[in-house]
């Protein structure tokens, strides 16, 4: 059994919004996990007048998290205490229809076995920038020290540029029981 899994959506939050200045201006400190450029006052983004009005419990594209309120409600269930939250109302300008969300954006920790990363400069030659190892459908392959997740039920890796959001298995299992609309695991190795 593994005690990590990437958490996934399949239903893009790029499919769903009107792409706009608003997603952009949070996307940077999202990917990046840079809490300080971000503020907690809410949030309107359109949405995509292809994006439909069925509204899942987890939209996620380029590092932005947006769980819906019954998410929300297990995250604060279970304890988790660790994310940084702003309200995102989706907006459909036509109809008038919105739906509450939350962005949910974890913390970024060291926990990679170095093993599973290697060193690249700008042009992908070997160096100083760090990358992780891709396996052939450009999935990244790492082992996560969970000794150093502390308690931490969902977080970002940091050091590596992925967008990959990282949850134990017992958050998994809290989700799942829940049967979310949207949300998809894969398991992660550990060492």
């Amino acid at each position: 059994m593994a005690y990590f899994y990437r958490m996934t959506a399949d239903t893009n939050l790029d499919d769903f919004v009107r792409p706009g200045e608003q997603i952009r201006q949070i996307a940077f400190a999202c990917q990046t996990s840079s809490f300080q450029f971000l503020d907690h006052k809410p949030m309107i983004v359109e949405i995509a007048e292809d994006g439909g009005l069925i509204f899942p419990d987890f939209l996620y594209h380029d590092g932005v998290p947006l769980i819906s309120r019954a998410f929300k409600r297990i995250l604060d269930a279970q304890g988790v205490d660790n994310l940084f939250y702003k309200p995102i109302d989706l907006v459909d300008a036509a109809t008038g229809i919105h739906e509450e969300y939350t962005l949910a954006l974890p913390p970024r920790i060291r926990a990679v076995r170095e093993a599973y990363m290697r060193l690249l400069d700008e042009d992908g030659d070997e160096s100083e920038g760090k990358e992780l190892i891709k396996d052939e459908y450009g999935i990244a392959r790492y082992r996560i020290n969970a000794s150093a997740v502390g308690n931490y039920r969902i977080f970002k890796l940091a050091d590596v540029w992925d967008y990959d959001i990282i949850v134990t298995h017992s958050l998994k299992e809290a989700l799942a029981k829940a049967a979310l609309s949207n949300v998809d695991f894969s398991e992660v190795k550990e060492d």
